[in-house]
């Protein structure tokens, strides 16, 4: 018999002799329906394939159903590989910008991806150790050493709970979209200018940066002030030639490889590729060579203890004053991390069209920093760079972010040998590719055609303006993430849109006078527009004494296509009322919104002895006097 659920799935019930007579000899009348594909594979990423549609049967069944989970979770495993061994350069970067030990941020990134992955966290987008959490601890590091970066990764995690589960993510709504726009480009840069970082680590000299890499927060230049720092030596000669011939193979393979096939991510073939170019093609004939992961830093093994009990950090006990001294920072690390991983999971919304919870986002993300944290890792977030390797990649579930920090866990642990010979070449070609798929060129040239006048844009035959306060916004933000930090510019950004929009609603009220006869027995003042804060002058300003005093007697304002948003607005209104009143005219307010009545019924002190007229009302009262005037 066979029947189907809600979810679509066959149902096949088999009889006792069947299953009596075991896994093989059961299937020789169905095998050509057992072994259907579709039948037992649900969605791209799902970990059910041994109990779905019904539990394994033999040997036979099992290897099946592992071959066809493979074979449809090849990009998910692929670009889980890939984005693991990208991410260690990104890792080590930020254990160099906070001065602790390199291992501690790969210790962090892979328990990140394991972790939000299995307890929330957007699909398909990936976490760990950055350089702006790196930002937020150098201070604390240099103040009180590396031991008292736990307790305030800790305390930021926690605070980040604390905003999942409060629901506050809906607070992302208030985001504009050109702040996302500005935080892409910026990211897009900051990525591209790190890859020339490379092009000063040799193979044949002891690069391995000490555990500290000084800057402010407040640092001008400081994304690209490794290319023009006079203090460190270009590579010269074939190292650098070979270098930069890696990254154009990868950058090539990248770009050039999708458009025949998507069997397997480009990115994975241009790592395979590039590794074999360099240890099969270049070293075994010749002296020639270009640097690689191990030349960089040396991937070493952490140790998975708790902080409590690992001898290799004195942690200071948990008093006021440790928490004075590390309050600080955690709430950068909150700060940061959650903006960076809220605007990355907007970013992965757009790319996959597919809306993430940004709570639990947040929930994950803290969750995470809280383990990370007791088991000596250094806090993390979500990375903008990986998340669109592994997009581009096909990697778009939980599966591969927690294949990511799996294959992460083995390279440090066992198989760190495997990833020290990939060349950085490669690295930098995928990371530029990376860059490009990220940067978004029409809007820097939408916010280049809101600065030229409009005869130069008819000459160059650009019709793609923006407003220029939205382009001033995405600037803004691209140059405060660049020059300063992700939270000040993601803060300014908002701010910035914020006055924007409140000053140009400022300028919408508009009033027009209605006299309703020839006689002039009555007057309507037809109010259109909002009432609030930056309005409520400017409104008042519109009825001046001098002028209403020679009003008729009855004064009707027409509030149906005007709104009343805060107290403000109400007393402005009231004061308006009030200056009729005075004068010993009738008023009445009519044509009230429903948002706007349950605002002022919330106040109903201020509104006693005031006349409220519907707009039927007005409309007999507006008759009435016309007819009798005739």
């Amino acid at each position: 018999m066979a029947g189907s659920t809600d979810d679509g799935f066959e149902v096949v019930e088999r009889h006792d002799e069947e299953q009596a007579m075991g896994g093989n000899q059961g299937m020789d009348k169905e095998g050509k329906d057992m072994y259907n594909e579709e039948e037992y594979l649900a969605e791209v990423g799902e970990m059910n394939c041994y109990c779905v549609p019904s539990r394994v049967y033999g040997v036979k069944d099992f290897l099946f159903r592992t071959l066809a989970w493979l074979l449809l979770n090849k990009e998910q495993i692929l670009g889980g590989f890939t984005v693991a061994i990208t991410q260690i350069p990104e890792s080590v970067t930020a254990a160099l910008i906070a001065g602790v030990n390199p291992a501690r941020a790969l210790q962090a990134t892979w328990l990140m991806n394991v972790i939000t992955s299995l307890i929330g966290g957007r699909p398909g987008m990936i976490s760990g150790a950055t350089p702006f959490i790196g930002v937020a601890l150098m201070n604390l590091v240099d103040a009180h050493g590396s031991d008292y970066v736990y307790y305030a990764v800790m305390f930021g995690g926690f605070l980040q709970v604390v905003w999942g589960l409060m629901g506050l993510g809906a607070l992302m709504r208030f985001v504009p979209y050109t702040v996302v726009q500005g935080f892409a480009n910026a990211m897009a840069l900051i990525i591209f200018a790190a890859q020339f970082r490379y092009g000063k680590v040799s193979a044949d000299q002891a690069f391995h940066a000490e555990y500290s890499y000084s800057r402010n927060l407040v640092d001008l230049g400081h994304s690209w002030a490794h290319i023009i720092d006079s203090e460190s030596s270009w590579i010269t000669g074939s190292s650098l030639l070979i270098l930069g011939c890696h990254a154009l193979l990868a950058l090539v393979i990248c770009f050039v490889m999708p458009r025949f096939t998507r069997i397997i991510p480009s990115s994975f073939v241009a790592v395979v590729v590039c590794t074999f170019v360099e240890h099969v093609l270049i070293r075994l004939p010749s002296d020639y060579q270009s640097a690689t992961i191990n030349d960089y830093v040396i991937v070493q093994t952490p140790t998975l203890n708790p902080i409590w009990a690992d001898e290799t950090i004195s942690l200071p006990g948990f008093n006021g004053d440790t928490f004075g001294k590390v309050y600080l920072y955690g709430l950068a690390v909150f700060g940061t991390g959650l903006a960076e991983s809220l605007l990355t999971t907007s970013i992965v919304d757009d790319l996959t069209e597919v809306k993430g919870m940004k709570n639990r986002v947040a929930f994950g993300q803290g969750v995470a920093n809280v383990v990370i944290a007791c088991f000596g890792g250094m806090g993390g977030s979500g990375s903008i760079a990986q998340s669109i390797v592994a997009n581009h990649s096909d990697g778009i579930t939980g599966l591969c972010s927690f294949l990511a920090g799996s294959f992460l866990l083995l390279f440090i642990y066992a198989a760190y040998d495997a990833v020290n010979i990939v060349p950085l070449g490669c690295i930098a070609g995928i990371m530029t590719w990376t860059a490009f798929k990220l940067i978004d060129l029409e809007s820097i040239l939408q916010a280049i055609a809101a600065l030229l006048p409009l005869s130069f844009r008819d000459k160059l035959n650009l019709d793609c303006k923006t407003p220029r306060a939205d382009s001033f916004v995405m600037v803004a933000v691209m140059a405060f993430t660049l020059c300063v930090d992700l939270s000040i510019g993601l803060l300014a950004g908002v701010f910035i849109a914020a006055f924007v929009y409140v000053w140009d609603s400022s300028t919408r009220v508009i009033v027009e006078r209605e006299v309703s006869a020839e006689e002039s027995a009555s007057v309507t003042y037809n109010v259109t527009g909002p009432l609030f804060f930056a309005t409520s002058g400017g409104f008042s300003d519109i009825f001046p004494l001098e002028e209403i005093q020679f009003d008729p007697d009855e004064i009707v304002i027409l509030l149906e296509n005007a709104e009343v948003y805060d107290y403000s607005g109400m007393v402005a209104l009231k004061k308006v009322y009030d200056r009729f009143a005075d004068l010993g005219k009738v008023v009445a307010l009519s044509s009230l919104t429903p948002s706007s009545r349950r605002l002022m019924e919330k106040s109903a002190y201020m509104w006693q002895g005031v006349n409220f007229l519907e707009v039927e009302d007005v409309d007999q009262s507006v008759a009435m006097t016309a007819s009798t005037k005739n």
